[in-house]
């Protein structure tokens, strides 16, 4: 066991304990305390003397390994834009875990992350949620799949308007949705109902989709592509949708409280120059979240690097007003109840997962590093060092 005390806990779910103290089993929190936990000489005691601790962070998008953080355009795997739906494929095939960003996600404090294909394609594909730490992809999974990546907008637009297919036009795109998921509404009746299907890999990724296993992720910036997919997707066919980006989405806020949909905001600190993206601004999470949206915030790595998460959050809290304390949700509990992920993550409580960083200094400076790393209840990373 390993005891963790005087430490400043931002425990994200109930406060923050000035003086805390967290006991560690295996790899989970066995307890958190603002009073003294006795232990006997046989555990590990860690006094950290006031220093900062909280939950690992969680970017819930990235293109994490399947865009090579160093490599050439034959290391970019996260769009197969040869057909413009594409549900068979699946992030786990593509994502190399030896990518340097895994390493500077890791020391970052974001220990997890979605991550899966691109937005060539108007369906691109299954992705994932993983650890960043490890060296196998099949032992760093979480979830997978975790969610069936959509794309609206300029993207799926541009691609195939250069290879003069459809979609050349935002109708072009919906027709292209709207028709996979009708062929998907009938493999899926047919096979929940017994009767023999031939089988078809695009739609068992649907099937998933269309029985509630996982959601549509959908990649919208402009507002009105927004409702677009949320008609669609959950008003004409009853799934499941997160959007991805919704740099528009401040202007259609109270629609978006409404339909509880989620929003994963981002990259706001250097988003793609589109005409989609112009009304990018720090400010936007602070309007969804005083509406009542459940917002959280993503790189979208390697538009903007996972290693200046912090300092985008750091730009939402004080340049946006959002504020210290609501902006960490942002990248703590939010995402993990987007990703479904809660019981385990987001949070410093008793039961959860023990990933916890340590810093000596406000988390969203811009010079500050993490001081240690505690992953699964392990002691990985101390003093600026791994150990």
């Amino acid at each position: 066991m390993l005891l963790l005390k005087n430490a400043k806990i931002f425990t994200i779910s109930n406060g923050t304990l000035e003086r805390g103290n967290i006991l560690i089993e295996g790899k989970r929190i066995k307890d958190v305390s603002a009073e003294p936990i006795q232990v006997d000489e046989n555990v590990k005691v860690i006094d950290l003397n006031g220093k900062m601790v909280f939950p690992s962070f969680i970017d819930a998008h990235t293109h994490l390994g399947t865009f090579s953080l160093e490599g050439t355009e034959m290391d970019e795997d996260g769009n197969e834009m040869t057909n413009s739906a594409t549900p068979g494929l699946r992030a786990i095939d593509s994502i190399n875990p030896f990518d340097p960003a895994f390493k500077e996600a890791f020391e970052s404090g974001f220990m997890i992350v979605f991550t899966g294909s691109g937005s060539g394609n108007v369906i691109g594909g299954l992705s994932v949620i993983m650890k960043t730490y490890g060296n196998l992809v099949d032992k760093m999974i979480i979830r997978n799949p975790a969610g069936l990546k959509c794309a609206f907008g300029e993207n799926p637009k541009r691609v195939y308007t250069s290879k003069n297919q459809i979609p050349t036009t935002r109708m072009g795109t919906a027709k292209v949705f709207r028709e996979t998921l009708f062929k998907a509404k009938n493999y899926y009746e047919k096979k929940k109902s017994g009767e023999k299907v031939d089988f078809d890999l695009d739609m068992e990724s649907l099937y998933l989709v269309f029985d509630h296993q996982i959601p549509l992720r959908i990649h919208a910036h402009r507002a009105d592509d927004i409702v677009t997919a949320i008609r669609i997707a959950k008003h004409e066919f009853g799934l499941d949708v997160v959007i991805e980006h919704g740099t528009d989405s401040a202007r259609i806020k109270d629609f978006l409280a409404r339909e509880n949909v989620p929003v994963i905001v981002g990259p706001i600190l250097d988003v793609s120059p589109k005409v989609e993206t112009k009304s990018n601004s720090f400010k936007n999470p602070k309007e969804l979240v005083e509406a009542g949206v459940r917002v959280a915030l993503m790189t979208d790595h390697p538009v903007v690097s996972i290693g200046y998460a912090r300092i985008q959050a750091g730009l939402v809290a004080y340049e946006g007003n959002l504020g210290f304390d609501e902006t960490l949700k942002l990248i703590t509990i939010n995402p993990a109840k987007i990703l479904n992920i809660e019981e385990d993550y987001g949070s410093i409580e008793k039961g959860k997962i023990a990933n916890l960083i340590i810093f000596n200094e406000n988390p969203f400076s811009v010079l500050s590093k993490a001081d240690t790393i505690i992953f699964e209840g392990d002691v990985v990373f101390e003093g600026g060092k791994h150990v």
